[in-house]
């Protein structure tokens, strides 16, 4: 994607909440010992101009208001700067008819040139509820707007929950576009996520049919998504997915 010229000649963004409530944030994560990898934004999770999205999903309490996409792309950039993050996950819009690839073009464009900018990536996420469901269709947004800066985030659970459940071959060719997988389980039965080990998505088969042959760099994350317990889930899918990797030996 070429870089528009716009974004490349601004001087200076207009973030002053951003940047003030981001000093405070950053500070208490450097205290606890922490550090921010990635800054999983609601980025491109709305409709755009003249389309409705057959369903919304979760917002994470996000509304663009009266801002414009790129003010918030901007604010978005900053305060994972302020952070120390290098790294933005942001979807494919809310899934609606008559999309195509090609509908991402203008938003794509924007976004790395900020990338660019700001000397870091952008990840795209596959959603259920949003046009990049799968597996497949992450793999064709990567082929189509080849970028350094453009990386896929493959969600395992959300491609599994698809209409096109993914393969092993199907998660080994998206991985030379990936640095960062999401790690989540979901039982069928429960009818909701559960901690990582505890349900019917196949992540061991999935990861030890791609994963010991890759010689870059990966990092797995786990997305806790409960809606009760999350510290306990999250504590259960840490150690869920220590188990998992060391059974594959990828320790």
């Amino acid at each position: 994607m070429p870089v528009p010229e716009h974004l490349l000649d601004r001087n200076e963004v207009d973030a002053t909440l951003v940047i003030a409530g981001g000093a405070g944030a950053a500070q208490r994560v450097r205290a606890a010992g922490l550090s921010v990898s990635c800054i999983c934004t609601p980025l491109l999770k709305w409709s755009p101009p003249g389309k409705t999205a057959r369903t919304e999903g979760d917002q994470f309490g996000f509304e663009l208001g009266d801002r414009t996409p790129r003010d918030v792309y901007a604010q978005a950039f900053v305060a994972a700067e302020i952070l120390g993050a290098r790294n933005l996950r942001v979807f494919s819009y809310l899934a609606y008819d008559d999309y195509c690839l090609d509908d991402l073009r203008e938003p794509g464009e924007d976004l790395l040139a900020l990338a660019e900018k700001f000397d870091m990536k952008v990840h795209v996420e596959n959603e259920g509820v949003c046009n990049i469901a799968g597996l497949a269709e992450l793999e064709a947004v990567m082929t189509t707007y080849r970028h350094p800066r453009l990386r896929a985030l493959p969600d395992i659970a959300n491609a599994c929950r698809s209409s096109q459940p993914p393969s092993a071959p199907d998660l080994a060719r998206l991985l030379p576009f990936t640095d960062i997988l999401h790690i989540k389980d979901y039982s069928n039965a429960a009818r909701g996520f559960v901690a990582v080990g505890e349900g019917d998505i196949p992540i061991a088969t999935l990861l030890a049919e791609t994963l010991p042959t890759r010689e870059a760099p990966l990092t797995l994350t786990i997305e806790t998504h409960a809606s009760s317990e999350p510290v306990a889930t999250s504590g259960r899918s840490i150690n869920g997915l220590r188990r998992t990797v060391d059974s594959i030996g990828l320790a």
